[in-house]
């Protein structure tokens, strides 16, 4: 099994999102002892918007059908993994815009989808499953735009089927139990974790 953890985790090892991250792997790799766990930090990368230059060069490419060119490198990543594990925190009630940079990349017509003859798109990878991990600094309540953005591009557009998420809020509220909140958080993602099928 291939799992793709992609890290948007800008803070490093000291952001809160990142120690929710790593409890998680910790229980996936115990649950899937022979997975191979592969580990993308989005900070790391050289990931820039497309913009009229590359965007114009892909569609050529795309259409050519040849993804043999490195500007593919991270859809076909995306595209062998079975469960993709995203780390990144609630910023302006979504996520970094670095991740946003990153679907565009992997959002690759002939790669990780397809068009049917009735024009919808369909998946092409392996991917099943979506675990989205996330800390806000205030209340998400109904606002977690980032995982409904991310659960409905991958569900509608390729093919994943099991879309979930935890979340730690209020982490920068004063007064708040954050301690407590984050070790609430990690509780549930290792629950989720274990009740996979």
């Amino acid at each position: 099994m291939n799992i793709l953890f992609v890290n948007c985790c800008i803070r490093g090892e000291a952001s809160r999102t990142m120690g929710l991250c790593r409890a998680a792997l910790e229980e996936i790799r115990a649950k899937y002892p022979d997975a191979t766990i592969q580990e993308l930090c989005l900070d790391q990368e050289e990931i820039r918007p497309l913009h009229s230059d590359t965007l114009a060069r892909r569609n050529a490419l795309e259409h050519q059908k040849d993804f043999s060119d490195p500007m593919f490198r991270y859809a076909h990543q995306f595209a062998e993994a079975e469960i993709v594990v995203v780390g990144a925190p609630y910023w302006e009630y979504q996520f970094p815009a670095l991740l946003r940079c990153y679907i565009e990349h992997i959002s690759v017509n002939g790669v990780t989808f397809a068009y049917g003859e009735d024009g919808r798109p369909h998946g092409l990878g392996k991917g099943e499953r979506l675990f989205y991990i996330t800390t806000a600094g205030g209340p998400i309540l109904d606002r977690n735009c980032g995982f409904d953005y991310l659960k409905t591009l991958l569900s509608n557009m390729m093919g994943f089927t099991k879309l979930d998420y935890v979340a730690a809020e209020c982490t920068d509220v004063i007064g708040y139990p954050v301690e407590e909140e984050l070790q609430k958080a990690e509780a549930r993602l290792r629950e989720q974790i274990r009740n996979w099928d």
